[in-house]
């Protein structure tokens, strides 16, 4: 993994967690990693670590309990709303990039139907 060396890194690995709890990587409740398996993993810090996950706990995305590993919270409304800001902000983008074209809406859909398609390997039937 090669972090942007422009942002902070535990920024980037907050934004990873999060993908993967939205994505279903990390189940609701399903145990995280330790800080330091998460260190090797991405070869940060485990200071780094413990910061991106102290922030995610501070936004309710994880629990850590006294001499427990921390886990995805089990509260799937959190989860859901996580996933629409990630949706909301993805598409804030993507629309000012694709704004000055001035791509009708309908074939924009198009174009990003086909996209996804391409990108996942599906063929027309």
């Amino acid at each position: 993994m090669e972090f942007d060396k422009r942002i902070p890194i535990y920024e980037q690995l907050k934004h990873l967690v999060k993908q993967a709890i939205v994505s279903g990587e990390y189940q609701p409740g399903e145990v995280l990693p330790s800080r330091r398996e998460m260190a090797q993993r991405y070869k940060v810090n485990p200071n780094t670590v413990q910061r991106a996950l102290k922030e995610l706990e501070e936004e309710a995305l994880i629990m850590t309990g006294n001499n427990v590993p921390s886990q995805v919270t089990d509260d799937l409304k959190t989860i859901e709303g996580l996933r629409q800001s990630m949706i909301e902000a993805a598409l804030s983008v993507f629309f000012k990039e694709i704004e000055p074209l001035k791509v009708k809406p309908e074939l924009l859909v198009n174009y990003v139907v086909e996209y996804a398609k391409n990108m996942r390997g599906e063929q027309d039937a």
